[in-house]
């Protein structure tokens, strides 16, 4: 089966980060392709989003051309490590942001309410919850439950992927913070 889709294009960063000299720019674009396995290793290990690995990509190239301009004469190899060392540090500093994201409204909360409770009792509070989300927050967690990432979601909405996670992250903490509060739920008899 063929691969098809925005990561199975032809990879290419050199239209946007160029050194000024050819010679240069083929090192980086080299780099760049031997280092593209390693930030689609890092995209899922650390973050499991696969598609962050362009953004780490863009944001590595863009360092490594500010390196072969100030280090014309490194070999490709010096090229490729200091891709790859830009590539780990910006997935760190990624997922540590990210970890501190997870906790408060994401769909592992969700989890974790419909987990701990039987069957019946898991029904009530994932509805109830689902309820008081917005149509917005609603949509996204059907598409999250139907497997789309946060750009294809982001896509379909016509909006950057950061903002439709940060919006529905807000909102489904909030709504889990009224949960937690006395009298969220009505007394029962």
């Amino acid at each position: 089966m063929p691969l098809t889709g925005r990561i199975w294009q032809k990879l290419t960063w050199s239209w946007a980060y160029s050194t000024g000299h050819p010679a240069s720019d083929q090192k980086l674009e080299t780099a760049a392709k031997a280092a593209w396995s390693y930030a689609l290793l890092c995209a899922f290990t650390y973050l499991n989003d696969r598609d962050a690995a362009h953004e780490l990509m863009d944001h590595a190239v863009k360092s490594a051309s500010r390196y072969a301009t100030r280090h014309p004469d490194r070999p490709s190899d010096k090229l490729i490590s200091h891709i790859k060392s830009v590539i780990r540090c910006r997935v760190k500093e990624l997922a540590a942001k990210r970890s501190h994201e997870l906790p408060y409204g994401s769909l592992h909360d969700l989890e974790q309410i419909y987990a701990s409770q039987p069957d019946a009792e898991q029904r009530i509070y994932a509805n109830e919850l689902l309820e008081r989300l917005s149509p917005f927050a609603q949509s996204i967690v059907n598409r999250r439950l139907l497997g789309y990432t946060w750009r294809e979601i982001a896509k379909q909405l016509e909006m950057d992927h950061t903002a439709v996670r940060r919006a529905y992250y807000l909102e489904l903490n909030s709504i889990l913070q009224s949960f937690s509060q006395r009298g969220a739920f009505p007394a029962c008899d």
